[in-house]
């Protein structure tokens, strides 16, 4: 049974998740430069503290299909911590669209399918479209990423880098 929900907000600021919810905000990141895509998302909690973050570099691909692998992962970490409600939220509106749209539209990006299983799980998932404003925490480590390629990094607090980000008038 799929417990999946999806909206649009139109906030320029993180808000809360809903009490007992975690909320996940993801992006990916192509450098023009050199050739680098990578990965982020950080989890937070309804009382707005820190809970999780992590960025990985990865090879690279289409926009849509970095985000979607921003997605699962993000997913898969919440799910090993044992979160059971959680909210995704992501800056990228067709790929919000396809997953709340029955994942018809992009059938050759395995990782949209690969969602599709993790909603399948025991638990509760939200996915939203926000603007960007909403998710200047994940855009900014996406960019910062470092390690080796595919090797995830996690933040189990918050890298001094964005804490400004955090503590201004609680934008992520």
């Amino acid at each position: 049974m799929v417990h999946l929900a999806c909206s649009s907000k139109t906030e320029q600021r993180w808000q809360r998740p809903d009490s007992g919810w975690v909320k996940i905000n993801v992006d990916g990141f192509v450098s023009k430069n050199i050739i680098k895509a990578a990965i982020r998302g950080a989890i937070r909690n309804s009382d707005e503290e820190w809970l999780t973050g992590f960025n990985m570099v990865i090879g690279m691909d289409e926009i849509l299909g970095i985000e979607a692998q921003a997605i699962v992962k993000g997913m898969k970490l919440a799910w090993l911590k044992g979160y059971k409600q959680v909210e995704i939220n992501c800056d990228n509106v067709m790929l919000i669209d396809t997953i709340c749209n029955g994942f018809a539209s992009i059938r050759n990006i395995a990782e949209v399918w690969l969602i599709h299983e993790w909603c399948n799980k025991n638990w509760k998932v939200k996915f939203r479209h926000v603007l960007r404003g909403s998710n200047k925490v994940a855009d900014c480590l996406a960019k910062a990423a470092i390690g080796k390629l595919n090797q995830v990094v996690l933040f189990p607090i918050p890298p001094q880098y964005v804490i400004r980000l955090l503590e201004g008038n609680m934008i992520f």
